[in-house]
C-alpha cells in the first residue's frame, strides 16, 4: 500500500481563511459533531453504473418523487434537531452513510429546515456496487476543510471480488484546532458476524495505518474516527484502534443505535485519539473539552407499535412504505468551548 503521506500529495488542497474561525469563537459556546446512517438515501434516477433498481419509481417499493421528498424531509428534520441541542448553532460536522450521490446531498442542505446554515459537504463516489457512499457535511462557520481524499479498502488480497465503501479522510480547522477526520461505513455482517469479521478488521487496520502515519510526523495530531462500523465498541475491529470510545459505557448500559432480533447494537460511534482534550491550549484562545455522547432519538423516529415497536422507524418495512427515517439513530458528541486563561 502507498504510504499515506505520498497519497496526501494528490489530495484536494484548499486555502484556509482562518478569520472565519475567529469570528465564530466570540459567539458560540458548544460544538456538536455527529454521525448518521441515512439508510438507502437514493435519488429516483436510474444510475447505470450502480445497482439502484430497488429504489426507482417502477420498482416494487415504488420509490417515487413523493417518497423521495418525504425521505429528505425526515432526514433534514433529524439533522435540524441535532443542530439545536443545547443551543449549538447547527451541527459543526456530520458524517453521513448510505447516501447515493451529490444530488441527495444537495437536496438535504437546501431543504427549508437546513438552508439557513449554508452547510457544505465533502463527497466522493466510491465503487460500492449499490452506489451508497459516505460523506462529511460541515458548517463553514465552525469548520473549514484544508485537505481531503477517499481511501480505498481494496488491495492485492482484500475486496478483490467486490468493491466496498471508501474511507473519507478530511483535515481541517474545527473552531481553533487542526483535526483529522475519518468517515467510515465498514463491511456488513452479511454471512455472519464471525465469517465477515476479517473484513471489518481490515478496514480498521487501514484507519490505524493512517493515524500512525500522520502521528509519526505530527505526534500531536488529533483524530476523530466516525462511522457505522457494523461492529460494537467491544469488538476487535474497534478495540485495536486503541482510541477513546465515548460510546463504550453507553453500549455496556444497553443503549444502541439500531435493533436486530430484539437486541440493540451500537454500530454507530465517534472515536477520539487519546490526546483530544490535552492539545490546543498553547496555540489558541479556545479548546474543545468536556464532551458528552448521545444517541439521538425523538418520539417520531421510533416505531410506535407492531412487530418492530421501539425500533428506529424505517422508510420501508420490506416493500411497504412506512414514512420513516432510517433503521439507525444518529450519534453525536457535544463539546464545550473553553476560554484559555491567557488568550493571545
Amino acid at each position: 500500500m502507498t504510504p499515506f503521506f505520498k497519497t496526501l500529495a494528490s489530495a484536494t488542497l484548499l486555502t484556509l481563511p482562518i478569520f472565519a474561525i475567529a469570528q465564530y469563537q466570540t459567539r458560540q459556546q458548544k460544538v456538536l459533531i455527529g454521525f448518521y446512517n441515512c439508510e438507502n438515501f437514493y435519488d429516483t434516477i436510474n444510475q447505470s453504473n450502480v445497482i439502484d433498481e430497488e429504489f426507482l419509481p417502477d420498482s416494487e417499493k415504488k420509490y417515487n418523487k413523493l417518497v423521495y421528498e418525504i425521505k429528505a424531509e425526515r432526514l433534514s428534520s433529524v439533522i435540524y434537531k441535532l443542530g439545536v441541542l443545547e443551543s449549538v448553532n447547527g451541527v459543526a460536522l456530520l458524517g453521513l452513510a448510505e447516501i447515493e450521490n451529490k444530488i441527495v446531498l444537495n437536496t438535504l442542505i437546501t431543504s427549508p429546515l437546513l438552508k439557513k446554515y449554508h452547510y457544505k459537504y465533502i463527497h466522493f463516489d466510491s465503487k460500492d456496487q449499490r452506489g451508497v457512499d459516505v460523506a462529511l457535511l460541515y458548517n463553514p462557520t465552525q469548520f473549514i476543510p484544508y485537505q481531503y481524499l477517499p481511501i480505498s479498502l481494496t488491495d492485492e488480497t482484500h475486496f478483490t471480488d467486490y468493491a466496498t465503501r471508501d474511507i473519507l479522510y478530511v483535515k481541517g480547522r474545527l473552531v481553533n484546532e487542526w483535526v483529522h477526520i475519518l468517515v467510515n461505513h465498514w463491511p456488513s455482517r452479511r454471512g455472519g458476524e464471525q465469517s465477515s469479521a476479517s473484513k471489518r478488521i481490515w478496514a480498521s487496520s487501514i484507519c490505524k495505518r493512517i493515524i500512525d502515519s500522520v502521528q509519526k510526523n505530527d505526534p500531536g495530531a488529533k483524530f476523530m474516527v466516525m462511522g457505522d462500523f457494523n461492529d460494537n465498541p467491544t469488538n476487535k475491529s474497534l478495540t485495536q484502534l486503541k482510541m477513546v470510545n465515548p460510546f463504550l459505557k453507553m453500549y455496556r448500559n444497553g443503549i444502541g443505535s439500531l435493533a436486530y432480533n430484539d437486541a440493540w447494537n451500537l454500530f454507530d460511534q465517534i472515536l477520539l485519539s487519546s490526546n483530544w482534550c490535552s492539545v490546543g491550549v498553547e496555540d489558541g484562545n479556545f479548546i474543545l473539552n468536556n464532551y458528552k455522547s448521545i444517541v439521538y432519538r425523538n418520539q417520531n423516529m421510533v416505531e410506535p407499535e407492531g412487530k418492530y415497536a421501539g425500533y428506529p422507524k424505517r422508510t420501508y418495512n420490506g416493500s411497504q412504505f412506512n414514512a420513516g427515517y432510517s433503521d439507525h439513530f444518529p450519534v453525536a458528541l457535544i463539546f464545550t468551548l473553553k476560554l484559555a486563561e491567557n488568550p493571545q
